[in-house]
């Protein structure tokens, strides 16, 4: 392990982010470190190598398979580490070397850290993290929120909206928490949205939005008190939960949902959803899993802010 001079929050809990070599990954590395500027908190950059992943020069197999794959990985943490530094000058880095699978080594470090960050546009091992069941997986076994980045093409989004999805459900409060905290934390607004399906909304009537907004009004009272500046808008929309969002996240800084909620998002984690969600956010998502709640699941004193 190496580390920088320690110039950040000694409590405070660090930003643990997974990479594997890949310019998604990088993507992953730089908007963590953002993010530990902005908490004052240690980035810490976690790679793990195994040689049945064979996605390495083929000039790294004449040095031995041992060898060869710890000098690929020494490269790969380096350029990570460069990125890093780069992106925020100061922060506290330290780089963590595995041989070992990415998903045992991500979820042993959630149980540390405030965010686990991982990148969507991957090679070898963290490509599968974020394919199918293993994504479910990393969500369904981590102890912290999972930040999923990917590329985009988007510009800058000068807003600084952070949207969070709400539906009443102990996972969609502490969301709750996690977007107006991540708002604040950027001097930024905050916009909770409730989706109601067609199915619901044909039957109860579109135009129908009291249930919702009383909804939103609960969830949202609590942090309008303690944040009386920070500009929050509550929306109920119609239609399908993923659709919904990712429509909302083209023009968000970062996008918040609970892994398992109730009506419009239930199962959003499972399936076609979840790869939607995933892979056409055109901004950060932030997962928060069940891990990050007490035994009880209650989300009042959710390990899901620094």
């Amino acid at each position: 392990m190496s580390t920088t001079p320690a110039t950040s929050n000694v409590s405070a809990l660090p930003i643990v982010v997974g990479i594997d070599g890949s310019q998604g990954a990088l993507d992953a590395v730089a908007w963590a470190a953002s993010e530990a500027a902005l908490r004052n908190a240690p980035l810490r950059i976690v790679h793990a190598y195994c040689w049945p992943l064979l996605h390495i020069p083929a000039t790294m197999w004449r040095m031995g398979p041992d060898r060869g794959l710890r000098a690929h990985a020494d490269a790969i943490v380096a350029d990570a580490v460069t990125t890093a530094r780069t992106t925020a000058p100061g922060i506290e880095v330290t780089t963590m070397i595995e041989t070992d699978f990415p998903l045992p080594l991500l979820v042993g470090q959630s149980s540390h850290a405030s965010y686990v960050v991982v990148g969507t546009s991957g090679r070898g091992a963290v490509t599968g993290v974020l394919a199918g069941s293993l994504a479910v997986e990393l969500v369904a076994r981590s102890q912290a929120p999972v930040v999923v980045v990917r590329s985009t093409t988007s510009p800058e989004h000068v807003e600084r909206t952070v949207v969070v999805g709400v539906d009443g459900s102990p996972l969609g409060s502490a969301a709750v928490e996690v977007g107006v905290e991540e708002a604040a934390r950027r001097r930024g607004r905050v916009l909770a949205a409730h989706v109601v399906r067609h199915s619901l909304a044909t039957r109860f009537g579109a135009t129908d939005t009291s249930a919702g907004l009383r909804l939103l009004e609960r969830a949202l009272a609590g942090w309008r008190r303690k944040y009386p500046e920070l500009p929050i808008e509550e929306r109920v929309l119609s239609g399908h939960a993923a659709g919904e969002l990712i429509d909302l996240s083209t023009h968000a800084t970062l996008l918040v949902v609970g892994a398992r909620g109730r009506g419009g998002f239930t199962g959003m984690l499972l399936g076609s959803v979840s790869q939607t969600l995933l892979y056409q956010a055109q901004c950060p998502v932030v997962i928060v899993t069940q891990g990050c709640l007490p035994l009880g699941g209650s989300a009042g004193t959710a390990q899901v802010v620094s």
